[in-house]
């Protein structure tokens, strides 16, 4: 019976997909255009960032600044081209996780499923360092999203995407890597119960 149910559903959803509106389609790739534009000019990210470098001083970092400077390091350790090491993807899958500073923590298999799309997506294309902490910022407020609205995280994942497609990365990893962002995200305001709307 589940498998019944799923398999009529996922037909929906791919007959929605196949049938849509061809209007609809063309406004939703001018939005991705226009995003893509607005990482290219330098447009400030749609959340502000705690994803920043941290400044040259001896005060002690936070376990979110000391989660953000590990991240930092594991995106710049994927380079183009070549295939992420499993050790190397257990490692950002670590750092994913430990970045969520809030009550709610995201699914291990949710942040593995983020760690080899985003991999995968990285190693298309090469982020410039302002454009990987501008993917930083994104993903590390998609993964606190306490005081985020839901207006917000909906620019936050297209400017995931818009900074990936930006970068060389195909539209459709850019677009998966969007979607897991979005569903640890949706997991993370799950397990915190409801947030700001």
């Amino acid at each position: 019976m589940r498998t019944t149910v799923a398999l009529v559903f996922a037909v929906l959803l791919l007959a929605g997909g196949v049938f849509a509106d061809p209007a609809t389609i063309i406004r939703e790739r001018a939005k991705e255009l226009a995003n893509q534009n607005n990482v290219r000019q330098g447009v400030a990210a749609p959340v502000p960032s705690a994803a920043a470098p941290a400044p040259a001083t001896s005060a002690p970092l936070t376990p979110r600044q000391q989660a953000i400077v590990r991240l930092q390091a594991d995106l710049a350790a994927i380079k183009t081209g070549s295939t992420t090491a499993p050790a190397q993807l257990q490692q950002l899958a670590r750092d994913l996780a430990a970045d969520a500073q809030g009550a709610g923590k995201p699914s291990p298999e949710l942040v593995s499923k983020l760690a080899a799309d985003l991999s995968s997506a990285l190693s298309q294309g090469t982020l410039s360092s302002a454009g990987r902490n501008r993917l930083l910022s994104d993903i590390d407020a998609a993964l606190n999203p306490a005081n985020i609205q839901t207006a917000q995280m909906t620019a936050i994942v297209a400017d995931v995407q818009a900074i990936l497609q930006a970068n060389a990365v195909a539209r459709k990893d850019a677009a998966v890597v969007a979607a897991d962002v979005k569903v640890v995200a949706a997991d993370i305001q799950k397990s915190n119960g409801p947030g700001p709307r």
